[in-house]
């Protein structure tokens, strides 16, 4: 198959985060598959320089055709940066690769979405417009008018040249939103997206961050709740892992670790543990993923309402396309650990993921 995980890097004075979210030759199924390499690893690292002062992310996808050359190099979404839109463009046309083959003949093969974020160290300020809106849109939330402050969260999501720390402030918003709706797994995305960039910010030593130490905290929190709610106990374990880092000795950390460790109790206490999944896309009329952490070695899916393409297993950076459909269980291989299941398909399509004891 053709896979490439790309984890951020440090530039000065910014930073990129490059990750291709699914995998998607639809041929990698039948015959014998060969995938593309690389010709230049460090062209996959794509690149920007300190004249680039903007905070940016696009998500792109491209194909590789039967003479190793990138094809079909799009721009699916981004926050309307143009002038790195045609950077990452251009560095993409310059890549080369051996081609995939099948059967021995080259053949043409599509990599899957990859989301490329550049954000800055500077002082993070919301632009007037977009302040004005946001907080309209949180006023209208204070009273109720959950249809109105919807309406003015899509306008800031469509706001162009929006920086990271605009980002945050929209993707909190329409969480808050998403949870009036009683909508867990879209509360978790939003959770999730504002957190990858106070992560990153984090972890990259910035001065200047997105959240403030107790509201990300809270936002942990919060996060892990829904895991555990949702039956993600892997997942749920690793943000707990962040909360003891983050707020060793607060009540948070507590009420955290007492959280999980009920949830665990209830989870061993089940032959069969089920989690409703729905694959979501990474951009408008996208394909859709979901990849979760796998706390059993035995797991399966079912009752799929939609199209399945492909199921993989991720254990660590070893990537498993698994047969699919399958009629028995599937099977972490012994020595595997800390896997996930990472499953491509129709966006929209819903299934069941169950966990079985051994």
């Amino acid at each position: 198959m053709f896979s490439e995980r790309r984890g951020f890097k440090q530039l000065s004075p910014g930073i990129f985060l490059s990750l291709v979210l699914l995998l998607s030759s639809s041929a990698v199924n039948s015959g014998s598959f060969t995938s593309p390499e690389n010709l230049n690893p460090e062209s996959a690292d794509i690149r920007l320089d300190t004249s680039f002062q903007d905070d940016a992310w696009v998500v792109y996808t491209y194909a590789i055709d039967e003479q190793g050359r990138v094809a079909d190099a799009q721009i699916r979404s981004s926050n309307g940066v143009t002038r790195v839109e045609s950077a990452v463009l251009a560095k993409l046309s310059m890549m080369r690769f051996a081609p995939a083959t099948r059967d021995g003949q080259p053949v043409k093969v599509a990599a899957d979405p990859v989301i490329f974020t550049w954000i800055l160290d500077l002082p993070r300020a919301m632009s007037p417009q977009f302040n004005a809106t946001y907080q309209a849109a949180w006023a209208l939330f204070k009273e109720g008018n959950y249809d109105g402050a919807f309406d003015l969260a899509v306008r800031l999501k469509d706001m162009p040249g929006r920086n990271a720390l605009e980002e945050v402030r929209y993707q909190v918003l329409a969480a808050s939103l998403a949870s009036r709706r009683a909508n867990g797994a879209a509360e978790l995305q939003h959770l999730g997206r504002a957190v990858e960039l106070q992560a990153l910010a984090g972890k990259n030593n910035f001065k200047h961050h997105y959240i403030e130490a107790d509201q990300y905290l809270l936002i942990l929190e919060r996060i892990q709740t829904l895991q555990l709610e949702r039956m993600m106990l892997a997942d749920a374990a690793a943000t707990l892992g962040e909360i003891q880092v983050h707020g060793a000795g607060t009540d948070i950390t507590v009420r955290a670790a007492a959280a999980y460790s009920a949830k665990e109790l209830e989870f061993n206490a089940r032959q069969d543990v089920t989690v409703s999944a729905e694959l979501v896309p990474v951009y408008r009329d996208g394909p859709g993923a979901w990849k979760i952490g796998l706390s059993r070695n035995k797991f399966s899916i079912s009752d799929v309402k939609g199209k399945v393409h492909a199921v993989f297993l991720v254990c660590g950076p070893r990537d498993i396309q698994l047969r699919y459909p399958s009629v028995d269980p599937w099977v972490i291989p012994d020595g595997l650990k800390y896997c996930q299941i990472d499953v491509a398909g129709a966006a929209g399509t819903r299934f069941v993921l169950h966990q079985y004891a051994s």
